[in-house]
């Protein structure tokens, strides 16, 4: 009996512990999976581009993509930016998931920066941009 006890008194914080976090680490690890589920559908073969977060809300999904080792000035920094906005839109519109996600009225924010710190653009997009 005294053996039950002392293994009570272990499992129990055990257990506590675990419930308080392990649905947290569920969650991280499916925002993990959905990175690179987009890291593969938006820039499959592209070792310079990185989606660097994820973040799920009742109507948008909002990631953040990075650009490495580029040097940025106001020409390439224009010309990253209409390139990411016609070429990112419809990688997103050929995925059926996703087009599904868009006709049900919710949306998908990209930010694209730079080296880690310099914006480039926000592509925003939505069912009505398919057409």
């Amino acid at each position: 009996m005294k053996g039950f006890k002392l293994v009570l008194l272990f499992l129990l914080p055990v257990i506590i512990v675990g419930k308080e976090y392990f649905p947290r680490f569920m969650e991280n690890q499916q925002l993990e999976d959905l990175k690179e589920q987009f890291q593969s559908l938006l820039f499959d073969k592209d070792n310079k581009v990185k989606v660097t977060s994820i973040r799920m809300e009742e109507n948008v999904i909002a990631l953040k993509v990075n650009i490495s080792n580029v040097e940025i000035n106001e020409t390439n920094k224009e010309s990253i930016a209409q390139n990411s906005r016609e070429i990112l839109p419809e990688k997103i519109f050929n995925s059926a998931g996703l087009s599904e996600w868009l006709a049900n009225g919710k949306w998908i924010s990209i930010d694209v920066t730079a080296n880690g710190v310099k914006a480039i653009t926000n592509v925003r997009i939505a069912h009505e941009d398919c057409t």
